[in-house]
Parts: structure tokens; C-alpha cells; sequence
């Protein structure tokens, strides 16, 4: 509201054109543009919307009683309310309608990315810094509207907005900021006997920028899994091609506009392709320098497979069947609850690491069972999904639940649910038109359909096992032993020995004992899988050295080129029979020193053990150290020195 003008602006960025969603809101708008003008305070209400065209179809027809259109202007009418809209393309970085990259701009966007890095640009500590910087803004300017971007393609509230995807990036982009200087230093390295005797000489390890990095971003975490690896990335000093999804249309078409507008980070470092499967496949056509991908197993082995063909280093977080393991020594109502907030909070199911199926002891089942009703009761009571909301932003919410990212794949849980198993729980307030699927638990055991593959929804399998050896040979007999490894694996115990037996028995990307999720949002620890979940990692430190190549380098500045130089005679032809011999005998030294190293601990004890049995028999040498003072001290060094 501008006082001096008596003028109201009212930016709408409305990413899809059919309006009915809106219209509560610009009602809203009407109303008060009405009454602010009948009080004088108001003289023009302006609202400028990111629309790509204007048709008279894009209201319905009752919501103004009159519009015409001139130019991009449409002054819309009901009554005695009259609203103008101006149609713009671009407004302050925020969203507009993504369109899709055309195919044929994508060979000549990788060249120009390869041609940016060959000018070193990206490579200055400043630079990287500044990009940083661009990152941690670009979240903490867009808050909102992130925050409600969020809300239309995930149905989430603004409390998961932040917690899982907004505050994240923010403590990232800060922690590389204030490590990046020491991540790229030169280190100094040993050198080894005997290279090391021809001195002057050293060792050193350096991380360099990879080059062009591909990544391919998911649907189900759209903001953090687009700027955590970018801000890894970026730090190294890559250029950067991002390949948003085309499913969380909202995120994507904001996050394109922000990453590309040239107010936060610098367009030549980092470019983006939207589109669907046709650009990603065009897109692993042409060779770049590094690739991290994130997604199904399907699709991360045809990465794997384009990645080959060039050698290209890849990066690939693929999720799996995350068992949870729940025994006898656990403290039961402590794991029912992080267990149903862990599988419903995270995005109703539709994150990576979220836990999978249960595997709970026979005789504390029971027990679990009703505790985990219980917290599912009092976290998603089913008035609040049974009964949704609207929201301002005009989605309808159902409590903290949230939404599937499609109908289909809705469709796709709801299915599994009918055609699987017993549901001890739920599973009848679904509402798939909608992208709802209410919390559901069912039983199950290793032939149900839902214990083939990865749920990827709000619905938590539990398997009765005997022990937790049971336990043990159920992962491995039906997964392990296929390569099948989980990303992430969840221990429920007090016992210090079932944590060990169990982390020992199954290989796991990632791992929490005694809660779930919490262990993907430290930046201290390596994020990644094993065998079919994954390979290599990343987040943080770890992420710095996946997109940096560590070059070793070993500097000589020995110039001698004299025959009695010891070096230049061992080194160079011509070779005789004194030379091997003289570099055998010289290659047992670092035996020998590992030898001396190995009874040094010994001697360490041995020489003041002796040391106080020579003084206990021969106490006059006692009394003479005791005598001992700064004056003899110095007439000894003095008579020494003569």
C-alpha cells in the first residue's frame, strides 16, 4: 500500500491458468479495494498477474458481472468493485509458467556450460562465496512463496516446509560458507622412504572442480534436493545443469525463475532444463564431467548405463525397502511414536529414507501395535483429514498428513493396500481424486504384494518375527542376499549388543538407533546407499569431495645431476649388481622402522621401569639429583663446551 499515492498493489503469482482456485482470493482483493475506497483512503487497486496470456475463460463467469481486455490490461467488474490486472511475464524473479526446454537447445546449453567452466570463472574462493551467499538469500527472500509452492504440489503446511526442506538449506549453504576456505587448501601429505631422500622434496593433495555437473532432481523433496547438491557443487567451483522434475510443477516453475533471474546466482554458473523424460534422456546424451541423480532404482540404472559411456562419475541416491526394527528391549511408546511421525510427517511416506516395514518381536508385538495406534490417534486424529480445510492459498489440507505428489500415484498406494494384507488400521478415508491416502498399518508377511517393492506412501507394513535373529534373516534372506540393501535402516533397542549384532549382520546405507529420519539431516554425516540403494555420497565435507578431484602432486627441487649425488647414482642407468644391492638394503629401512615402531611402546615402559629400579638401588645417585642446581648444571655445560 503506497500512503502518498493512496494506491494498492497486489502481486498474484498464479503458475496455472485456471483460476477457480483463486478466486476466493480476489474476491477477498475486491472487497477490500471496495471498502478502502468508499473510506478515501484508497484511489486505485492494482493487481499484477504472471499469467502467460489473458482469455476471457479464465474466471468463471460469475465471479465479475463485466470484463474487457485492451492490451495486457483486464479490467474486471462486479457491481460497483472494479479491479484491474496487468498480464506480465516476469516479475522480481518470481514464478512464471514453465515451459519446457525445446531438445535442440540442449546440446548447445551443455557446450556453453563446458565453455564457462574452461574460463575458470567458477573457480575463485570469492566466487564460490558469492554464490553461497546467492543461495542462502534466494531462501530466505522467498520464504512464502516457497513455503506455498510447497503447499500446492505437496499439500504440506508450512511447518514441514520449513523443518524438511527451507531451514536445512539455509544451515547448509552457512556451513559451506564458513568451511569453504579450509576445504580448499592445499595439504601437505607424507612422503615415503626412500622417495623421500632426494631432498628437497614434498607431497601435497589438492581438491579441483570436476567440471559440468548434470543433476537430476526428484519430486518428493523438490527445494532441498535441488539446492543441497547444488550448494555441494557450487562450493567446489562446478558448473552447474539442473533437471528440476516436472511433477511438482509449482516448486519447479519458482525455483527456475529464482535460479535463473540473475539476482541470486550467476546464470552462466548454474542453468536449468525442465521437461520430463525426454530432455533428461537428451540431456545424458552428451558428456559431461559429473552426474548425481536422485530417484528410483529404474531410472538410476539407465543413468548408471549413459553415465558409462562417457566414464562420467554418477551419484545415486535410489531409496529402497528401509526395515525398522523393533525388540524385546526397546522402549515401546518411545518407538511407536517416532516410528508414525517419521512415516506421516516425512511427506506421508514419499521420502527415501522414510521407514518401510516393521519387523517386531512376537513378543512385544502386541504392545507395539496398540502403542502405535495410539500415537497415530493423537498426532493424525482422523477428524482432521476427514474433515479438510481450506487453506488461504486455496488447497484443501488434511491436517499434517499431506498429500501423494499425483492421482496416480495415489491410485497406485490405495491399490496396494486392497491387494495385499490384513489392515489392522485405517485405510478407509482415502480420497484419490484429491492425492489423499489416509495413514494406514496392515500386516504383512514376505509374500505380500506391499513387501516387494518400495511403498513410497503413507502406509507402515509390520512383520511378526520371532527374535532378532529372525529379524536379521528376514532382511538378508529376502533382500541382502539379492544386493537389494536398504538406504536407511532403523534400530529400535536398548541393548548395546542386539545395535551391534544387528548393524554388523545388515549392511545399510545410513542408520538411526532408537528414532528415524534425523540421521539424513546431519551435514556431518555421509548421505548415500549401498548396492542397489545407491553409490557414493554426499552432504557437506562429503559432498565437497564428490564434485572435487583430489590431484596428489609431488614436488621435487632437487637439481643435482652429479654421479656422487648418492640419488642420482641409485636412480639413473646404467644398473649393476652394487646398485640392486644397495636398493634392497635400502628398501628394508621402513621394515625395519615398523619393527621399531611396533616394541617403541614397549620401550616407552621399559626405560623409566628401569630407571626407578637403578635409582631404588643405589640411593646416593638420588641424593645427588636432588643436590642437583642451576649452578652445576652450567659448570658442566661450560666444562663440556672447553
Amino acid at each position: 500500500f503506497h500512503k502518498e499515492k493512496r494506491q494498492l498493489d497486489h502481486d498474484l503469482h498464479l503458475p496455472d491458468v485456471n483460476m477457480k482456485t483463486y478466486c476466493p482470493t480476489m474476491l477477498l482483493v475486491s472487497t477490500m479495494a471496495t471498502r478502502l475506497t468508499r473510506s478515501g483512503a484508497l484511489r486505485q487497486c492494482s493487481c499484477r498477474m504472471i499469467l502467460p496470456t489473458f482469455t476471457s475463460s479464465a474466471f468463471p463467469r460469475w465471479t465479475f458481472s463485466h470484463t474487457s481486455i485492451q492490451g495486457n490490461t483486464w479490467t474486471c467488474q462486479r457491481g460497483r468493485r472494479r479491479l484491474r490486472f496487468f498480464s506480465v511475464h516476469s516479475y522480481d524473479g518470481t514464478t512464471t509458467s514453465r515451459k519446457e526446454t525445446p531438445l535442440d537447445s540442449i546440446a548447445p546449453l551443455v557446450n556453453q556450460a563446458h565453455q564457462t567452466f574452461a574460463t575458470q570463472m567458477t573457480q575463485p574462493y570469492d566466487y564460490r562465496i558469492q554464490q553461497l551467499k546467492g543461495i542462502e538469500n534466494l531462501v530466505q527472500e522467498n520464504w512464502d512463496e516457497l513455503s506455498s509452492a510447497i503447499a500446492n504440489d505437496l499439500g504440506q503446511g508450512p511447518m514441514y516446509a520449513e523443518a524438511f526442506e527451507l531451514s536445512s538449506v539455509v544451515s547448509r549453504a552457512r556451513y559451506s560458507q564458513s568451511n569453504l576456505r579450509k576445504w580448499m587448501e592445499t595439504k601437505r601429505v607424507p612422503t615415503p622412504f626412500p622417495l623421500n631422500l632426494n631432498m628437497p622434496i614434498h607431497s601435497e593433495l589438492a581438491p579441483n572442480p570436476r567440471g559440468v555437473a548434470l543433476i537430476i532432481v526428484p519430486w518428493n523433496l523438490p527445494i532441498q534436493l535441488t539446492l543441497n547438491p547444488l550448494i555441494d557443487a557450487l562450493a567446489a567451483g562446478n558448473v552447474c545443469i539442473l533437471k528440476p522434475s516436472e511433477k511438482c510443477d509449482n516448486t519447479t516453475s519458482l525455483l527456475t525463475d529464482l535460479l535463473t533471474g540473475g539476482k541470486y546466482l550467476d546464470p552462466r554458473a548454474v542453468q536449468v532444463v525442465n521437461g520430463g523424460a525426454e530432455q533428461a534422456t537428451e540431456l545424458l546424451k552428451h558428456r559431461v564431467d559429473v552426474i548425481s541423480y536422485t530417484g528410483g532404482g529404474e531410472v538410476g540404472r539407465i543413468v548408471a548405463q549413459a553415465a558409462a559411456k562417457h566414464l562420467t562419475p554418477v551419484l545415486l541416491e535410489l531409496g529402497g525397502k528401509n526395515p525398522t526394527i523393533v525388540t524385546k528391549n526397546a522402549h515401546i511408546p518411545s518407538a511407536a511414536l517416532r516410528i508414525a511421525w517419521g512415516k506421516i510427517t516425512g511427506n506421508a511416506g514419499q521420502l527415501c529414507v522414510s521407514p518401510d516395514y516393521i519387523l517386531v518381536e512376537e513378543s512385544v508385538k502386541q504392545q507395539f501395535t496398540n502403542e502405535l495406534f495410539k500415537a497415530l490417534d493423537k498426532l493424525y486424529p482422523l477428524s482432521t483429514y476427514s474433515m479438510p480445510s481450506l487453506e488461504e492459498s486455496g488447497q484443501t489440507m488434511y491436517g499434517d498428513v499431506g498429500k501423494m505428489i499425483s492421482v496416480e500415484y495415489a491410485q497406485r498406494v490405495t491399490d496396494l493396500i486392497d491387494s495385499t494384507c490384513q489392515i489392522i488400521y485405517g485405510g478407509k478415508t482415502h480420497k484419490v481424486d484429491d492425492r489423499f491416502v489416509a495413514p494406514t498399518v496392515v500386516e504383512a508377511n514376505a509374500d505380500s504384494n506391499i513387501m516387494k517393492s518400495e511403498i513410497f506412501g503413507p502406509v507402515l507394513a509390520v512383520v511378526t518375527v520371532p527374535n532378532v535373529q529372525g529379524a536379521i534373516d528376514f532382511v538378508n534372506t529376502h533382500y541382502s542376499s539379492k544386493g537389494e540393501h536398504p538406504l536407511a535402516m532403523y534400530i529400535f533397542s536398548k541393548s548395546k549388543e542386539e545395535q551391534n549384532q544387528i548393524m554388523t549382520s545388515i549392511p545399510s546405507g545410513m542408520c538411526a538407533i532408537n528414532d528415524v529420519l534425523k540421521q539424513s539431516a546431519n551435514y556431518h554425516l555421509p548421505f548415500g546407499g549401498i548396492g542397489a540403494s545407491g553409490m557414493n555420497t554426499y552432504y557437506g565435507k562429503f559432498g565437497f569431495d564428490f564434485y572435487s578431484h583430489y590431484r596428489g602432486t609431488l614436488v621435487e627441487n632437487n637439481f643435482s645431476t652429479q654421479k656422487f649425488d648418492p640419488t642420482v647414482w641409485l636412480t639413473f642407468p646404467p644398473y649393476d649388481g652394487m646398485k640392486l644391492f644397495a636398493y634392497r638394503c635400502i628398501s628394508k629401512f621402513p621394515l625395519i622402522l615398523d619393527n621399531i615402531k611396533k616394541v617403541l611402546p614397549f620401550v616407552k615402559v621399559a626405560i623409566p621401569f628401569c630407571a626407578a629400579m637403578y635409582l631404588a638401588n643405589h640411593p646416593a645417585m638420588v641424593d645427588m639429583i636432588l643436590d642437583l642446581n642451576i649452578k652445576k648444571i652450567l659448570k658442566w655445560i661450560s666444562l663440556a663446551w672447553r
